[in-house]
């Protein structure tokens, strides 16, 4: 687990957890506190955000997400939409050709790659991705996800099915299923761990764990490449999505009680 976050990882971090509602520069110095963070390095780092896009001031001490935030704090908003996504699999897979794209804007290419790996593409071949065909949102769905994401509109995005099981087993060693499962198993453990003790713990620790171990929890889910149910334990995958929504919930109800108790403030901080 993190120990540790600048200044403006921290603000970033409860920016997007309070998924889009505006954000009191009242609480982020009460998060600031937990974390060893000064008052004035997270009011600077306020200051530098705002002026590079990151954050943008609604009025006098309260900010939300700036244009340059926006496309991850809607991924953070839209992460429960994973949770039933994953749908049968009938052996195909969605390739997205990029090979034809170019290279040379370094920030472009970056998006793209990010936007991919995303939503659990991995390369095959020189310009070549594939994932799984296991999704509900069909081909048109998953396609608007990764333009709002950043993908090129120009990326060719089709369906394609192995020509013989070889390939098939070839393609599915892109992804290390063995090594998710050890995840889901191990960081479920550890926050059921958690939420059968955190009401022992001092408010102001438990509030800075609920941060920690659930955005952690909340990263996996984000980035979860939500492989078909022949390739893993998906009772485990499931236990470790409902865990994480418990993290979640319980984490709000937290943040929301060490602001009444220490701000006098009724605002919810998510």
């Amino acid at each position: 687990m993190r120990t540790k976050a600048s200044p403006k990882q921290l603000i970033l971090g409860l920016m997007l957890a309070a998924k889009g509602k505006p954000v009191k520069a009242a609480h982020m110095v009460l998060a600031g506190q937990l974390f060893g963070v000064s008052e004035n390095h997270v009011r600077v780092a306020l200051t530098r955000l705002s002026g590079e896009g990151f954050l943008r001031s609604v009025s006098r001490g309260v900010y939300t997400l700036g244009a340059k935030a926006v496309p991850t704090g809607d991924d953070v908003k839209d992460w429960t939409s994973r949770l039933t996504a994953p749908a049968a699999w009938t052996g195909q897979f969605i390739a997205a050709y990029t090979a034809h794209l170019g290279r040379k804007d370094r920030q472009q290419v970056q998006l793209r790659e990010r936007a991919l790996a995303l939503y659990g593409f991995r390369p095959w071949h020189a310009g070549l991705y594939l994932r799984p065909d296991n999704l509900n949102w069909g081909l048109d769905g998953l396609e608007a996800r990764l333009h709002d994401k950043g993908l090129d509109p120009e990326t060719t995005l089709f369906k394609m099915l192995p020509r013989d099981e070889a390939e098939q087993h070839a393609i599915q060693k892109l992804w290390d299923a063995k090594k998710l499962e050890r995840f889901y198993k191990t960081h479920a453990d550890k926050m059921n761990l958690w939420l059968s003790n955190y009401g022992k713990m001092p408010l102001e620790r438990a509030a800075k764990e609920a941060y920690l171990l659930g955005s952690e929890g909340i990263y996996q889910v984000r980035h979860d490449p939500l492989l078909p149910a022949q390739w893993l334990d998906t009772t485990l995958r499931s236990a470790f999505f409902q865990c994480v929504q418990q993290f979640d919930q319980a984490g709000h109800v937290i943040w929301h009680t060490l602001q009444q108790r220490i701000l006098k403030d009724e605002t919810p901080l998510y």
